[in-house]
């Protein structure tokens, strides 16, 4: 018996134009209808959560950076938070700047970057919202090595360029240490804390809200999506998903574009 969700946001919820479809906005009031409470778990800071979380009216905690972090963009309290040592952020950030590529620090409340097309994107998506939920850039010149990051995302499409950051990353022992790296989309390398995940948050959450995570759905599409499967009873994977995901999968929905989370529900759930 399905009594909570956990639902992945981009390649999951949101389709390509990072929207929520009719079909899946209509299985979410489904869910509210039927007592059944649904969380977000993204690899998404607050600064890139605000207009989802404003669109669904969510006064749930959710589960962001890819785990590091349980909490809400429009609330100061953190329900759980790891962070990475400032050492470490000094040599990635070095790394990167000496091989041209795009680094980002997530903090609460900015994204540090260099300009970039990410970058960009979001900006120019800022101008379509309230003010309340645009995303807050500020340059990488104006970090402060003391501030709290979360989560480093890096961009880089040559797939060389990436395997030659992990090589780096494998031979620093406080990086590998203390540090995890995961994919969220082809060219996206995530790196968070040692011993968080999307599947760890979910069991901390859980606990605090006295829900059982064995009787939770758990939908996603990328290698960040993966441990949820190993603390939810039922893990689904996307249509769009990676290979790696739909092996370890219970079932495979229809993709982002075709409302799969409203059909991987109306398959798990009676009545619905």
């Amino acid at each position: 018996m399905i009594n909570s969700v956990v639902l992945d946001l981009d390649g999951t919820l949101l389709n390509e134009s990072l929207e929520i479809s009719e079909k899946n906005l209509v299985a979410l009031k489904r869910l509210d209808a039927l007592g059944i409470p649904y969380f977000i778990a993204t690899g998404r800071p607050e600064q890139l959560v605000k207009p989802v979380v404003s669109t669904l009216n969510y006064d749930r905690p959710l589960i962001m950076y890819n785990g590091s972090v349980i909490g809400h963009p429009f609330k100061d309290e953190r329900l759980y938070s790891e962070t990475i040592s400032h050492q470490n952020l000094k040599d990635i950030a070095e790394y990167c700047d000496s091989h041209d590529l795009i680094v980002m620090f997530y903090t609460k409340d900015a994204i540090y970057s260099k300009p970039n097309y990410r970058v960009d994107f979001f900006e120019k998506r800022n101008e379509m919202l309230n003010q309340k939920d645009r995303a807050v850039f500020k340059p990488m010149d104006a970090f402060d090595f003391s501030k709290a990051v979360s989560k480093i995302l890096i961009i880089e499409h040559d797939p060389l360029k990436r395997k030659a950051f992990m090589k780096h990353f494998n031979a620093l022992k406080p990086l590998h240490e203390s540090l995890n790296v995961v994919q969220s989309q082809p060219s996206f390398l995530d790196i968070n804390p040692k011993g968080t995940s999307k599947g760890y948050a979910i069991s901390v959450l859980f606990e605090r809200l006295g829900l059982n995570p064995h009787h939770s759905l758990a939908i996603g599409d990328q290698e960040n999506d993966i441990s949820m499967k190993h603390y939810v009873g039922v893990f689904v994977s996307m249509d769009n998903a990676m290979d790696s995901v739909k092996e370890l999968a219970h079932f495979t929905t229809r993709s982002n574009e075709e409302d799969g989370v409203y059909h991987a529900l109306k398959k798990s759930i009676p009545n619905f």
